[in-house]
């Protein structure tokens, strides 16, 4: 319906000989004085013909004619409000409840295939409440674009080779050799900190016998294996704490051990996108850019200068990305964390190097994570002692897992997050999580209280199997009522402005403005009464309001409790 009511007003600008223009707002009024729905149209219109806003209003305004429009009116420099009759919001609530479990699904005759590449933590370390930020925004945008009527694959993408790999391998084996040579050096750049010592003493518990029949030598590839094995395991299951799935594991290791991370590396030679220098085999997106290599360009090294003449990182990602577009994904979407900043545009010039269009790859970056606890912030670190892995912060913790990621969700990737540790640990409204989720305890709660015929009879309404005929809702004409529909009917624009920019915290605020307009309806309207009519018109809207929070809850990857 809002879509329509937009149409009309296309179609006025149209008729008072005016252009539509790029851009312009339209939507529900953020203040119920404006209307209900209001436009900037006329604002940009008359900036660009000469003329002034109110003008150009004024002929829009002429030419807007339908029903459902009670009266507009041109507000300050020249804002178009619309006021809206009682039957236009009735209307909205019928085709809420006609598309029942289903609202606001897309059509899957445009789907894309998809490809969600999050997470993907570096396997040396535990995932802990930073990297694994990409978790919950991974999850719900993949959710939406499914929603949306996309094929969406899901990927974690393991980085189990390279030299922060050996450096990984050589401190695990630090600490069973240095049992015995109390004088071992620990090695330079090695991985400091409880964690790899308390990996590398599970390996020595678990392989005794295998350890002790080993030369020194031998043993950081041993340590590899088995440490490897050890923290990817580990990692997936606190994924699953979190109540995250993927699709696929891709191993960095399977692309250098197949091969295809060198024919990349002569590929790129061929066509000319490589030059030598120290040694080295380096990427250049065209020829000026090959004149430009100096010490502070060695992330686009393809081949070091080392005896083994190994490959980078780089080199293994960009056949990575190929693979992903060769499996035949139109859209890939890259979720990771601040130190990639860098990594953005030369992936993406070698996506196109080699042919691909680098405005199907697109790359969202979220910031860091700080704690905040008893009111002040604190920067996380492990030699601060206040670094909180999600196997201890669900665990030993004990904050949900739904909590969690909608603290996560709920802010700008954009932002550095300030993670409130006293917030998550609260249960009661003042926790954004439980206030949404008593929203729908409540409903539930009604709908048992209420007449089970005629909750049946409703049901199958909600469900979109049985049309509601308008007499259902005349009686709904309080304020809150209509506020609550106008609510309920912007979530299908919601997921479709996630599907163009990405930005996840619109649907956490969006559920929240949804509770919060029931509770305020439910705080002065009385549900269940001895009007028998107005008991089934707010039934239905309840109802409708069920479903709605159901679908948020879901994409969001939260439960959606029935008692609390």
């Amino acid at each position: 319906m809002h879509e329509k009511l937009k149409q009309i007003l296309i179609s006025a600008i149209g008729k008072a000989g005016y252009k539509v223009p790029a851009g312009f707002d339209f939507g529900p009024a953020e203040n119920e004085k404006f209307g209900d729905f209001s436009t900037n149209a006329a604002l940009i219109i008359g900036k660009k013909a000469g003329e002034t806003p109110k003008d150009v209003a004024e002929k829009i305004v002429a030419n807007i004619k339908d029903k459902n429009i009670k009266n507009t009116e041109i507000a300050g420099p020249g804002f178009i409000n619309f006021h809206m009759c009682p039957e236009f919001f009735w209307q909205e609530l019928s085709e809420i409840l006609k598309s029942g479990q289903e609202f606001g699904r897309g059509d899957k005759n445009h789907r894309q295939k998809i490809l969600v590449e999050f997470i993907s933590a570096n396997p040396t370390g535990p995932l802990h409440i930073g990297n694994a930020r990409g978790g919950p925004i991974g999850e719900t945008l993949s959710n939406v674009l499914s929603w949306l009527g996309h094929e969406v694959g899901r990927e974690f993408y393991v980085n189990d080779a390279g030299s922060q790999i050996a450096k990984f391998g050589k401190t695990l084996a630090y600490y069973y050799i240095v049992k015995t040579d109390p004088n071992f050096r620990f090695p330079e750049d090695g991985y400091p900190g409880d964690y790899p010592k308390e990996v590398s003493e599970d390996i020595q518990k678990e392989h005794a016998v295998e350890i002790e029949a080993l030369k020194d030598e031998l043993l950081p590839e041993f340590f590899i294996k088995h440490g490897l094995e050890l923290t990817t395991r580990r990692i997936k299951d606190d994924i699953e704490l979190l109540g995250i799935k993927f699709d696929n594991f891709v191993y960095e290791s399977d692309f250098l051990s197949s091969g295809k991370s060198q024919a990349i590396v002569n590929q790129l030679k061929e066509i000319g996108k490589t030059t030598d220098k120290e040694g080295a085999v380096w990427f250049t997106a065209d020829e000026s850019a090959s004149r430009r290599i100096d010490g502070d360009d060695k992330e686009n090294v393809l081949v070091r200068s080392d005896a083994e003449k190994s490959l980078t990182y780089f080199a293994s990602d960009i056949a990575y990305h190929k693979d992903k577009f060769d499996r035949d994904f139109k859209k890939l979407i890259d979720i990771w964390g601040p130190n990639h900043h860098g990594h953005i545009a030369r992936l993406k010039s070698a996506m196109a190097a080699l042919g691909y269009d680098p405005k199907n790859l697109e790359i969202m970056l979220y910031q860091n994570v700080k704690l905040k606890k008893d009111g002040e912030v604190k920067q996380m670190g492990k030699r601060l002692g206040n670094f909180i892995n999600i196997a201890d912060l669900v665990n030993k913790l004990k904050v949900p897992a739904d909590v969690f990621k909608f603290m996560i969700i709920s802010h700008s990737s954009s932002s550095i997050l300030d993670f409130d540790l006293d917030l998550a640990l609260e249960q009661s409204e003042k926790n954004p999580v439980y206030y949404l989720q008593y929203a729908y305890a409540r409903i539930c709660s009604i709908l048992r209280k209420a007449d089970k015929k005629v909750v049946e009879e409703l049901e199958k309404i909600a469900r979109g199997e049985v049309s509601a005929g308008m007499s259902e809702f005349t009686n709904l004409t309080d304020k809150k009522e209509i506020y609550l529909i106008l609510k309920l009917a912007e979530f299908p624009e919601v997921l479709k402005k996630i599907e163009s920019d990405f930005q996840i915290q619109a649907l956490p605020h969006f559920a929240t403005k949804i509770a919060g307009g029931y509770h305020d309806f439910y705080s002065s309207n009385i549900v269940l009464s001895d009007d028998k009519k107005l008991t089934r018109s707010r039934l239905l809207l309840i109802l409708a309001t069920r479903n709605v929070l159901k679908i948020c809850l879901t994409l969001m990857g939260i439960s959606a409790p029935e008692k609390m």
